[in-house]
This record gives structure tokens, C-alpha cells and sequence, in this order.
């Protein structure tokens, strides 16, 4: 018995040393989260850099599979990869499904529009058209934030809806807050804050299938690690400190 209870350790040891990459779900743009650097092969982004870190922490390599978003949550249930991080808000009806990390940042919505729009505040978009990611958490909390008389427009992906907001499909787009202020500090002559940023969900989370709580748990660990020693601050100043200071 001792015997066979040895081997069994060695086993496991054996597994968690040479694990595979953790294959991560993510997407190739949705900045500050998820960006396509320069040369068009690799990723960047505060979620790349984050997760990059957490894979070290964990003694895995990071593998990432990028998709559309709402494309995360099939592949993830079916096990085509074993995690997500997306800039995915975290819910009561989304953690039914998955499991989530602890979150790594508060989630927000904030509206903009165009430059020339004469709209001054929310009030102002009632009755008009609003634009948001299909499958965001954004054509709920649209709804519900401004009049029965606003409709509201999905697009498959961002660029194709700040497209649709540069085109004047419509009048307003719904998208993260650090996204919407990213959009305006590098875009200042084409898109402008409106109203203040509105809070959604639970915060930004990991995402992983219901029966992965190692990896949730391992991942957590990591997160707090990463806090108590200064990593997060670190990255979180890299890719937010100057849009709060470009959007004052």
C-alpha cells in the first residue's frame, strides 16, 4: 500500500510539472484588454500581459486561441480551451454556467459618440440609436438606462460597430469604460464621452467550465500574489493610468 500511495504522488507531481499549455479564449480587439501588436502575430493588451503572468505564477504556458466574443462561451463549454479572458463581466446568470476568478477590475459601461453630436447627456439619447456588441452585456443595460423610445443596434464586432458610430448608423455606441476611454484618448477628433460611467455586473473575471476549480482556484492564488507583491499595479498603471489622465 505505501508503495502503491508513493507512485501515486510521484504521478501527480509528474502531471503538474510537465501540464500542457493552458490553452486561453480571448479576442484580437478589444483595447486596452486585447490588441493585435504591430507586426499582426501577437498579442498585447493589460488581459494578455495579466494572464501571461498568472500562467508563470501557475507553472503553465499560455496558449492563446483568439475569437469573436460571444464565440468564448460555446468553446469554452466545449472544452475546445480552458479558460477565457476577454474583458468578461462577470453575472449572476453567466457564473450559472462558468466558473469565474476572483475579479482582477471593476466593470463599467460608458456611451460616446461623435464629436459633432449635439447630445450633452443620457437624456439626450432617449428616442435615438444606440450601437453595442452582439452578445455584450450592453443591449440590457441600454435599455434600461434610457427610454422605450431608443433602439438599439447590435454589431458583431467593435470595430464593425465604431464603424457603424463613424458612419452615422448610430447615434451613440455602449461599450467597457476603459474601452470607450481608450477610443476617445486615441480618437479625440472623432469620438467624446457622454454622461458618466454606469456600473454592470460584478467586476472582470477569468472564465473557466464548472468542473475546472484547480484551475480557478490556482488562478486565484495567483491574482493575490500578483496584488500583495505589485505586479497588478504594475500592469494596471501600463494600460489605464494614462487614459484617466488623457480623459480628465
Amino acid at each position: 500500500m505505501p508503495r502503491q500511495f508513493i507512485f501515486l504522488i510521484n504521478l501527480l507531481f509528474s502531471s503538474f510539472l510537465f501540464a500542457g499549455p493552458l490553452v486561453v479564449g480571448t479576442t484580437s480587439y478589444y483595447p486596452p484588454f486585447e490588441m493585435v501588436a504591430n507586426n499582426k502575430n501577437a498579442l498585447t493588451g493589460f488581459d494578455i500581459d495579466l494572464m501571461k503572468e498568472i500562467c508563470t505564477r501557475i507553472n503553465r504556458s499560455c496558449s492563446f486561441k483568439v475569437y469573436l466574443f460571444d464565440e468564448l462561451f460555446p468553446e469554452l463549454m466545449n472544452n475546445k480551451i480552458d479558460a477565457s479572458i476577454a474583458g468578461i463581466t462577470i453575472t449572476t446568470a453567466r457564473s450559472d454556467q462558468f466558473l469565474f476568478s476572483l475579479p482582477y477590475l471593476a466593470s463599467s459601461g460608458q456611451f460616446i459618440v461623435p464629436t459633432a453630436s449635439k447630445s450633452k447627456n443620457l437624456n439626450d439619447l432617449n428616442g435615438k440609436r444606440i450601437g453595442v456588441e452582439h452578445r455584450s452585456l450592453f443591449k440590457e443595460l441600454a435599455s434600461k438606462t434610457l427610454n422605450a423610445a431608443t433602439t438599439v443596434v447590435e454589431y458583431k464586432t467593435q470595430p464593425d460597430l465604431l464603424q457603424g458610430l463613424g458612419n452615422n448608423e448610430v447615434d451613440a455606441a455602449l461599450l467597457d469604460t476603459a474601452t470607450a476611454e481608450y477610443w476617445v484618448a486615441n480618437n479625440s477628433n472623432l469620438f467624446k464621452l457622454i454622461g458618466n460611467n454606469i456600473d454592470v455586473g460584478l467586476g472582470y473575471g477569468i472564465m473557466a467550465n464548472k468542473t475546472n476549480f484547480a484551475l480557478i482556484n490556482s488562478i486565484n492564488n495567483a491574482l493575490l500574489s500578483m496584488e500583495n507583491d505589485g505586479t497588478y499595479l504594475r500592469l494596471y498603471n501600463l494600460y489605464f493610468q494614462t487614459l484617466l489622465l488623457s480623459t480628465l
